[in-house]
């Protein structure tokens, strides 16, 4: 494999909708995925990393929660009362200036709130799947082409998500990602004999803030990636570029952050943790343009 001689030597990494915070460094971990060759491993956010944030027409697309607010079952009174915990604590999420340790027990505040709401909701899960479809039709131009190499080049793919684990898998399965190579680790629904919803399955919530270690170790992904040491991870929040941490064998980390909201305040934080923010991008051209260099 030829070696980059310059980061500008990629035509996507040229484009005024994307900042770098270290050309050298960066430049440093790519070569180092183009070195060390089949040696990758592909961590992604789901909502609005995956998936657009908003359509071309300018409405919303569904995250995994607002998915299963969608299916036929779901009562109204939840419908109501989650969509006002998600007003209340979404500004929060995305405050770019607030203490980290501040926002971290406003996000369990959330979700524990969240959860206690499903209790008791009766919930036949095949439901999802028909909400699945519509999904199709909201991943980034550009997903298709990363899965489909990612299966070619038998590239382990986690879908890492802090929302609705059964509507990820519902969302991937429509599309036709729900592959060997592509796991999920996120919030998975507990229902007992009758499809009533008991809790959340595992001892801790994933929120946008644990998302890390933590949660992935112990997974059969792990077991799938203990011995790649190179990753290219893709996330929406500030949370997302921890989705690695604590996992000790990884030597390049290229760190891509989506950045579709308050962007003059939230740009400096993101190029703080991210090595790439690509800003109100709309498609996966970069990463995929990353991905072609072990073609």
């Amino acid at each position: 494999m030829k070696l980059l001689s310059s980061i500008r030597d990629i035509p996507a990494f040229n484009n005024e909708n994307v900042h770098i915070r270290n050309e050298q460094e960066l430049l440093g971990k790519l070569n180092k995925i183009i070195q060390d060759g089949q040696n990758l491993q592909i961590v992604t956010d789901f909502d609005y990393t995956l998936t657009k944030p908003l359509m071309e027409n300018g409405s919303p697309v569904l995250t995994t929660y607002s998915m299963f607010w969608e299916c036929p079952s779901i009562p109204q009174k939840y419908r109501d009362e989650d969509k006002k915990l998600a007003e209340f604590y979404r500004p929060i999420e995305r405050d770019s200036l607030m203490d980290e340790e501040e926002k971290t027990k406003h996000m369990i505040e959330w979700y524990k709130a969240a959860n206690a709401l499903l209790r008791g909701v009766t919930f036949p899960r095949q439901e999802l799947l028909g909400v699945g479809q519509r999904m199709i039709e909201c991943y980034r131009d550009g997903v298709h082409e990363l899965v489909a190499w990612s299966q070619r080049q038998q590239v382990p793919v986690l879908v890492f998500s802090a929302g609705l684990g059964d509507s990820v898998q519902a969302a991937l399965t429509a599309a036709g990602f729900q592959l060997p190579n592509v796991k999920v680790v996120s919030n998975f629904l507990d229902l007992d004999d009758n499809d009533k919803i008991v809790g959340i399955k595992g001892d801790e919530v994933i929120h946008t803030m644990n998302k890390n270690e933590t949660a992935i170790k112990n997974t059969e992904y792990y077991e799938m990636v203990k011995e790649r040491r190179n990753v290219l991870l893709m996330g929406d929040s500030i949370g997302d570029a921890r989705m690695v941490e604590g996992m000790e064998h990884c030597a390049a980390v290229v760190k891509l952050g989506f950045l579709g909201h308050n962007v003059h305040d939230s740009l400096p934080k993101y190029l703080s943790q991210f090595d790439v923010v690509l800003v109100n991008e709309p498609s996966m051209r970069l990463p995929n343009a990353i991905l072609q260099l072990l073609a």
